[in-house]
């Protein structure tokens, strides 16, 4: 399958393209609304993908890639995301750059994504950014990998 905005060649269940974050889907059909994925699709959607495990730690699940069905908790003030060992959350792809993006709480709590000049992109909900607020079940594409913040519920 190849991207209806910049031809690069795709997965055939990709919903966006890792290069330009253009959505594949016909957008005005109400057959192909774009709805959070939140568990991979060799996986069983459980009540436990549908938020964080601990309620009072936002977290990411890791919906595809070679650590699908990961969580990790976003309970530091910065998380840093990339490739370099020594990242926080370790994404281990060449599609991620080696400091590709950090996720940081601000004083009112509410987290952050900032892209660090990645040469990929950071996307939230198939839109590339270069830093914004996330909220429950925002959907983040860090190269081939793409995750589900979820907000701590109390």
């Amino acid at each position: 399958m190849n991207c209806r905005r910049c031809g690069e060649i795709l997965n055939a269940n990709a919903n966006y393209c890792w290069s330009c974050g253009a959505p594949q889907h016909d957008a005005t059909s109400a057959e192909t609304i774009a709805m959070p994925v939140v568990a991979s699709a060799d996986a069983p959607i459980t009540n436990a993908d549908r938020g964080p495990v601990g309620a009072h730690v936002d977290e990411l699940v890791i919906i595809t890639g070679n650590a699908a069905g990961s969580r990790c908790e976003l309970s530091q003030e910065v998380t840093t995301v990339g490739r370099h060992e020594n990242s926080d959350l370790l994404l281990d792809d060449v599609s991620v750059s080696r400091h590709h993006a950090i996720f940081t709480r601000t004083a009112s709590r509410r987290v952050t994504l900032r892209d660090l000049n990645s040469l990929n992109g950071t996307y939230v909900n198939g839109a590339r950014v270069e830093e914004t607020i996330l909220h429950s079940a925002d959907e983040v594409q860090i190269g081939k990998f793409k995750l589900v913040f979820w907000e701590a519920t109390s």
